[in-house]
C-alpha cells in the first residue's frame, strides 16, 4: 500500500507538480479572508504524524497554509479547507488558481468546525457560494459508504469525525476521480490534540469514534495520492481483506 501510494506521489510530480526537494507530502490549509480559516490549528498536525506513523508516506509533520497563489499550490496535492462561519467570497483570480489546482490533479477537502461560537449555518451558506463558483455547470454527488475513498487505506462503513453528520461524504468529480470531497463531521475537531498530548475534545462516540476520523482522514490522503487505483480488479478481490473499522 504505501509503495503504491509513493508511486501516486511521483504521478503528481511527473505531472506538472513539484512535492519539493525532500520528497514529503504537505497537507496544506487554504487561508481565506473574512472568516476563520483554522478553528481546530493542532488539527492537520495530527493527522500528519498518524499519516506518517501508519503508512509508508513521509508526511511534513508542520503542515504549511496557503492562500490561493499558484506557485503556493504546485507544492500539495492536497489543499485542506476549515471554518466555522461566513467568509469573503474568493476573488475571480483566486477562483482561476483554485480551479487549475483541481484540473491538474488536487485534491480539496472540505471539513466544517462545529465549534461554540462559531456560525457553521453562515460557514454553510458560503461554501455553496464557492463550489457553485467553481462548478458552475455541475451539482454535488453523494460519495456513500463502499467508494473507494472508503477503502483506499482502511476499510471504513462510515465516515466519521466530532460530529457524527451524515453516513457518507459529497463531492464533484473531474473525469473519474472525486476532486472535492466535503463533509459535515468536523474531523478536524476529533484530530485536534495540544503540545501536552491531551485531546482537545471530547467526542461522543468515544475511542473508537476518533480512531475512525483518523482513518477517515487517512484514506482521504491517499485518495488524494492514489485516486481509483483500488478499483481496479486485482484490488477489488482483497478489498474485504485489509484492515476493518475497529
Amino acid at each position: 500500500m504505501g509503495t503504491l501510494c509513493a508511486a501516486g506521489a511521483l504521478l503528481w510530480s511527473r505531472g506538472g507538480r513539484a512535492i519539493g526537494a525532500s520528497s514529503q507530502i504537505d497537507l496544506t490549509q487554504l487561508i481565506y479572508s473574512g472568516g476563520n480559516w483554522q478553528p481546530r490549528p493542532t488539527a492537520l498536525r495530527r493527522l500528519a504524524f498518524e499519516l506518517q506513523k501508519r503508512t509508508a508516506i513521509d508526511s511534513a509533520l508542520e503542515p504549511s497554509s496557503t492562500r490561493p497563489l499558484a506557485g503556493k499550490l504546485a507544492t500539495s496535492p492536497l489543499l485542506y479547507m476549515s471554518g466555522d462561519r461566513a467568509f469573503t467570497p474568493f476573488t475571480d483570480s483566486a477562483l482561476e488558481v483554485l480551479q487549475r489546482f483541481l484540473k491538474l490533479g488536487g485534491t480539496l477537502i472540505i471539513d466544517p468546525a462545529f465549534t461554540d461560537d462559531g456560525d457553521s449555518n453562515g460557514f454553510s451558506e458560503s461554501i455553496a457560494t464557492f463550489l457553485k463558483a467553481i462548478f458552475p455547470a455541475q451539482e454535488s454527488e453523494q460519495i456513500l459508504p463502499g467508494h473507494v475513498i472508503f477503502r483506499s487505506f482502511y476499510e471504513l462503513q462510515s465516515a466519521a469525525g466530532l460530529h457524527k453528520g451524515s453516513e457518507g461524504l459529497t463531492g464533484y468529480r473531474i473525469g473519474d476521480r472525486v476532486a472535492v470531497i466535503q463533509g459535515d463531521h468536523d474531523m478536524g475537531g476529533a484530530w485536534a490534540r495540544d503540545n501536552l498530548g491531551n485531546w482537545e475534545f471530547e467526542v461522543p462516540g468515544g475511542s473508537r469514534q476518533r480512531e475512525n476520523a483518523f482513518r477517515l482522514g487517512v484514506n482521504l490522503v491517499m485518495y488524494a495520492l492514489c485516486g481509483n487505483y483500488k478499483d481496479e480488479m486485482p484490488h477489488k478481490r482483497f478489498s474485504n481483506a485489509g484492515e476493518g473499522t475497529p
